[in-house]
């Protein structure tokens, strides 16, 4: 049985600076060919280098959990997740995380 080689490439200072500069909007795919990396490698490096995408969806906002807690007890999440400007899954997640009830439960 052969041996694996090593054939880890060193990242250049070029690849480095285009990877900070693409990955927080980027998809890593898309980085990976315009570099000559594999997706891994990309993934990888931009862990290693601290580098996060943005946050989505910020914090929700006092008006919004009050809204939401306002809303909720009569509406649907999707009906909510309308008004709030959130996808559905953050507002069931939101309502978990709150504890909130319908009427009656």
């Amino acid at each position: 049985m052969k041996a694996k080689k090593n054939t880890q490439v060193r990242w250049s200072k070029d690849e480095v600076r285009l990877l900070k500069k693409l990955f927080p909007k980027g998809k890593a795919r898309e980085i990976a060919n315009q570099i000559g990396r594999s997706v891994n490698a990309v993934r990888i490096k931009a862990h290693k280098l601290g580098l996060r995408k943005p946050n989505q969806y910020p914090v929700w906002s006092k008006k919004e959990l009050n809204l939401l807690k306002k809303l909720y007890p009569t509406q649907t999440a999707q009906k909510i997740a309308g008004k709030i400007g959130r996808p559905v899954q953050a507002v069931r997640l939101r309502i978990f995380k709150l504890g909130l009830k319908k009427k009656g439960h």
